[in-house]
């Protein structure tokens, strides 16, 4: 009787509900296994374990809802739950968000179980959500926690908690280590919270690296018991020791003193070590960043009677540093130029040669002032050609970028105290190959091959025939890596014009250059033209 009535509960697709201290047989049924958005857990109320169960789906109502309790890994159900005060929910509401809760569960053992959601249990349309929650069979977990050390820094941003869970057994009521039980943690600013197994003796452990300069604040959680610990950030002190002039400085009007020194931290043990990346600003006026050995190298711009300060920090890690290294004595104007001379060469490359000074006082070794290259076309009117960074008492040699024209004027100015040096009119006259060629184009190897054209010389406002001139023929042949190579030379005639014939070798590229030049006079270069040997 008892085996047959067993069959018609099957069939029918009732569960058969015994006492949790019995193994329950799971129905037979064929039922659709889905991931249900509802929630289940363990949750404690007057001394009792039950299982919670919020509702986030709206295909149901929660009286369709019965809980299955498993071991781990095991098909059998210990206890089969409905959910209770489920009228609390009307029929005409969805019950979305709603909490319900089971009776008291019993259980042989103290442990760590899994929940099944069945959702209209027996039915044709019958729902099961497997491994929907976890279920802690304990009353009044309570955790412990204990970092390996009380705060973090720079040198020890890695930190190892270790922790202990105990709880008490529902049937006993003994307090006992909770074995199996996932702990989760939390780092505050580090997303995702992390899992954390306890061993047989309801121990853990978790390592946590500060990314971040600012207290680590760690929260520990499971059921009803919580737990946090606070690690306060310990900055490090800095310290900057000079190499360069300190004190009382004295300089002229405009000039960069030198200000160089390394930038070293307080470790946790005491000793100073070199400090890479610090941004350390000088005087407000510039910030510059620490190499790997600690060291900077910046200037003080020296404008006006002040206390220059020297500050250093790098993100929070570190107690930001403010010192004051000089007092600037008012400044007087008293920059000079050694007498500067300008030239230009034959390829209109001007330079500039001196030496930058002052008329009285003194100033720090490596004082430095930024010179401008200022060119005019009728020595009133300047603009800038380029700057470069001279030193006080040493000899300087410059070159703009821009090349000279047929002729102009140059001089210097030293750009924050508008000190200029003598202008220098600088000038040569400008010369042209023209109608150069190289004939014929395709030409047979051995043949001849012919270079020609003029030479001319800008002369007054018109260009006229530069006679008894050398010019030069080049050649670069096709090959891979070819170079240039001077095949010969040839003089002009009164009229400018040149000829000369060459033998045809290879696969190349011909130009004719005027490059032995008077003081007088630039150099051109003609066109490139290759020519296909057959």
């Amino acid at each position: 009787m008892g085996k047959l009535l067993r069959r018609i509960t099957a069939a029918c697709g009732t569960a058969l509900a015994i006492s949790a201290t019995t193994l329950i047989a799971a129905p037979t049924a064929q039922a659709a296994e889905v991931d249900l958005k509802s929630s289940t857990w363990s949750s404690q109320s007057d001394s009792k374990v039950h299982v919670g169960f919020e509702q986030h789906d709206t295909t149901y109502r929660p009286e369709d809802v019965t809980i299955r309790i498993r071991k781990n890994g095991s098909e059998d159900v210990l206890s089969s739950l409905k959910l209770q005060n489920t009228d609390s929910c009307s029929v005409t509401y969805d019950c979305w968000d709603m909490h319900f809760s089971t009776g008291a569960v019993t259980l042989p053992d103290m442990g760590v179980y899994t929940l099944d959601v069945v959702v209209r249990e027996g039915q044709q349309n019958e729902l099961v959500d497997r491994d929907n929650g976890v279920f802690n069979y304990v009353l009044d977990p309570k955790l412990t926690v204990e970092p390996e050390r009380p705060w973090v820094s720079f040198d020890t941003r890695t930190v190892q908690v270790s922790g202990s869970l105990v709880a008490k057994d529902p049937n006993t009521l003994a307090v006992k280590p909770f074995p199996g039980a996932t702990v989760s943690s939390r780092q505050q600013f580090h997303g995702d919270p992390k899992r954390i197994r306890t061993d047989e003796n309801g121990r853990f452990t978790a390592r946590y690296d500060a990314s971040h300069p600012t207290d680590m604040t760690l929260s520990y959680y499971i059921d009803s018991a919580s737990e946090q610990v606070v690690l306060p950030l310990r900055q490090q002190a800095l310290k900057i020791a000079l190499t360069t002039q300190t004190g009382t400085i004295s300089a002229p009007y405009g000039s960069d003193v030198p200000v160089r020194g390394t930038v070293k931290r307080i470790a946790d043990d005491g000793r100073e070590k070199p400090l890479e990346g610090a941004a350390v600003t000088i005087a407000g006026q510039q910030t510059v960043q620490t190499q790997r050995d600690g060291s900077f190298a910046g200037a003080l711009s020296v404008t006006q009677k002040t206390t220059a300060r020297v500050t250093a920090s790098l993100d929070g890690w570190f107690t930001p540093l403010n010192q004051t290294f000089a007092e600037v004595a008012k400044p007087k104007n008293t920059t000079t130029f050694s007498p500067v001379s300008a030239s230009v060469d034959k390829y209109r490359k001007v330079t500039f040669s001196g030496k930058l000074g002052v008329t009285e006082g003194s100033y720090p070794a490596g004082t430095t002032a930024t010179i401008t290259m200022e060119h005019s076309t009728d020595g009133r009117t300047w603009k800038s050609t380029g700057t470069f960074t001279a030193p006080y008492g040493s000899a300087f040699r410059q070159s703009p970028p821009q090349k000279a024209t047929g002729s102009g004027h140059w001089r210097l100015h030293h750009t924050r105290s508008g000190v200029t040096s003598k202008p220098d009119k600088l000038g040569r006259k400008s010369t042209m190959v023209w109608n150069e060629d190289f004939t014929p184009e395709g030409v047979r190897k051995g043949a001849t091959i012919t270079a020609k054209g003029g030479l001319v010389q800008y002369s007054g406002s018109t260009w006229k025939p530069y006679a008894g001139q050398t010019v030069r023929i080049y050649f670069k042949p096709a090959t891979r890596g070819g170079a240039w190579r001077q095949l010969g030379t040839v003089k002009t005639l009164s009229s400018g014009n040149f000829s000369r014939q060459f033998s045809a070798v290879q696969d190349g590229t011909w130009q004719v250059r005027y490059v032995d030049t008077a003081s007088t006079h630039y150099a051109d270069n003609g066109r490139e033209d290759f020519i296909d040997v057959r």
